[in-house]
């Protein structure tokens, strides 16, 4: 299995964790770098962006946007690519092959961004919510690129309600190019997030009083 390589976004410092992880039979060419985000992307007003830097060179990969009616990410480089299908990111299950197997015509990128889940208000005031990422917990696919050479990564987003929005849990990448990986792998337990997610109970209880 990959050392994993713990990255704290409040203090640049990288921790091996040894002992429970390790390289066999041979040495490790590359290990899996994780990073804990818990970004809420849920409003009921001003838009929420969030640019994503999967190692932290200054070099955006990601941008996420929110605005109470949408949320998708678009690439920050013409390379960079989701799994996607239908205008929609697809939500992957935990353990689900990130990489070069995975069909070509699936990795997608819209430079106005992808749809994660979104909201329209019909006739006579029903709102509808659309989108893979709606009422679970699920790992977005990320192909993206380190010195012109190909990386593969994942995103966590938890978003248990039915309304646009979501919470940007973490993600990890294999610094090995060309590697793959699995969703989820690498990560690493963190504190709870229920101050978010009661955030987001509140506007779908605001929403469920409009009408």
């Amino acid at each position: 299995m990959r050392p994993i390589v713990a990255i704290n976004p409040m203090r640049p410092v990288w921790v091996l964790l040894f002992g429970i992880m390790f390289c066999a039979p041979r040495p490790c060419d590359g290990f899996i770098a994780y990073t804990w985000v818990n970004q809420g992307m849920y409003t009921a007003g001003d838009p929420i962006s969030y640019n994503l830097d999967f190692n932290h060179d200054s070099i955006m990969d990601l941008l996420f946007e929110s605005n109470g009616m949408w949320f998708d990410v678009a690439a920050q480089s013409e390379d960079n690519r989701v799994i996607a299908g239908g205008g929609d990111v697809y939500a992957l299950p935990w353990g689900y092959s990130i990489g070069s197997d995975v069909d070509p015509d699936l990795w997608m990128m819209d430079p106005l961004g992808i749809t994660l889940n979104s909201s329209a208000t019909v006739p006579p005031g029903e709102v509808i919510s659309t989108g893979q990422f709606l009422e679970t917990t699920a790992f977005m696919g990320v192909q993206f690129y380190i010195d012109d050479l190909v990386h593969y990564g994942w995103v966590r987003i938890s978003n248990p309600f039915p309304v646009t929005g979501g919470i940007i849990m973490d993600f990890a990448y294999e610094t090995e190019p060309g590697v793959g990986i699995l969703a989820g792998a690498g990560m690493i337990p963190e504190p709870a997030t229920s101050a978010l997610l009661a955030v987001g109970g509140l506007l779908l209880a605001l929403r469920r009083k409009r009408k």
